[in-house]
């Protein structure tokens, strides 16, 4: 399954928040999929990964 997420900005400000808010974002979506047992651990720690999210 994948998944793109498009954030539209008007200005930089609005930029950097976009962004934070983006992390944080999918953060919670893979959080969500590994408590509902889509994803194992190794998935997640995967994907953390690549999408670059600490």
């Amino acid at each position: 399954m994948k998944t793109k997420i498009i954030f539209e900005n008007q200005n930089d400000c609005a930029k950097d928040k976009s962004k934070e808010f983006e992390g944080q974002y999918m953060k919670s979506i893979l959080l969500a999929l590994l408590e509902g047992g889509k994803i194992n651990q190794a998935q997640y720690d995967e994907c953390k990964r690549k999408l670059k999210i600490n």
